[in-house]
């Protein structure tokens, strides 16, 4: 169990604090692997969710005493920052996630989007333990946003689909999803210029879905990104609107480039040559 091992090489570090030794062996001992529900948090702003039987996360035994919870918390509390970010850097990117639900202050340094310090735990462990993720983030992406994404979420984003093969990553969307809830965000190209007289130059402007194996899946877009685009350019004054819609166009081409790379880097850390293999032979009879 990696989060034990980590944990007894605080001794290391404590060997002229007895009462800290007992302290951690306590939390030693009352931290489980257990399977059911945890409090964990949503790196795009969810407070918690469920954990199901594929999932296992470290968690303070349900059996455990008041007084023995009172003792595992105070350890979280007294733990040097300093050997806290030690202890860090041996650790999985699961195990960083399910520290983070520990108590209040685990929270702060494992989930800021600001913390150079925070951000450096994140690369470390994804650098260390995660195979073909050596790649940065995009930017304004957060590490811990791009682990999420990448490895750690296991079930659609919007509702509770686990079977793997029905799970898409749309990295141009930043969505992990089933195809029923990816339909009933998008509009196609073809509906929006004849139904809400969108025009082809606008159209340029949407982040739009790649385009799969099949070369006759309509163009699609994500309504919310349409929507944000289009109350943007009506607010712009009309004379600044044609040099708006050419630097745009630059923008999307090379953002497009960018999904393109990272869906493909999703793919090759997310799935085995089977697994790979099975998802091509099913979007060809779709």
């Amino acid at each position: 169990m990696r989060f034990k091992k980590v944990l007894d090489c605080l001794f290391g570090f404590m060997l002229k604090s007895n009462k800290m030794k007992y302290l951690v062996q306590v939390l030693i001992n009352n931290v489980k692997v257990r399977k059911g529900l945890c409090s964990c948090f949503d790196p795009f702003g969810s407070a918690s969710r469920k954990i199901h039987d594929d999932d296992q996360f470290y968690y303070l035994s349900s059996s455990s005493s008041a007084s023995t919870i009172s003792t595992i918390l105070q350890v979280a509390q007294t733990i040097p920052s300093e050997i806290l970010i030690e202890i860090c850097g041996y650790l999985h990117p699961q195990d960083l996630y399910s520290l983070a639900s520990v108590c209040k202050r685990y929270r702060s340094l494992l989930w800021s989007k600001s913390s150079t310090t925070t951000q450096q735990i994140w690369r470390t462990s994804r650098l260390k333990y995660v195979v073909n993720l050596s790649l940065a983030p995009p930017t304004k992406m957060s590490e811990q946003q791009y682990i999420w994404l990448m490895v750690l979420l296991n079930k659609c984003m919007f509702c509770d689909e686990r079977k793997k093969l029905k799970l898409t990553m749309y990295w141009e969307f930043r969505m992990y999803c089933c195809k029923k809830c990816l339909n009933e965000r998008i509009v196609s190209r073809q509906t929006l210029l004849n139904e809400y007289n969108v025009s082809e130059e606008l159209m340029e402007c949407f982040p739009r879905l790649l385009k799969g194996v099949n070369s006759r899946d309509p163009i699609l877009y994500l309504k919310k990104d349409v929507i944000k685009t289009l109350n943007y350019y009506n607010q712009l004054k009309v004379f600044e609107r044609n040099q708006w819609i050419k630097r745009q166009e630059i923008k999307i081409n090379k953002l497009q480039l960018e999904n393109e790379k990272y869906n493909n880097l999703h793919d090759q850390t997310r799935y085995d040559h089977t697994e790979k293999i099975e998802r091509l032979l099913i979007k060809l009879h779709e």
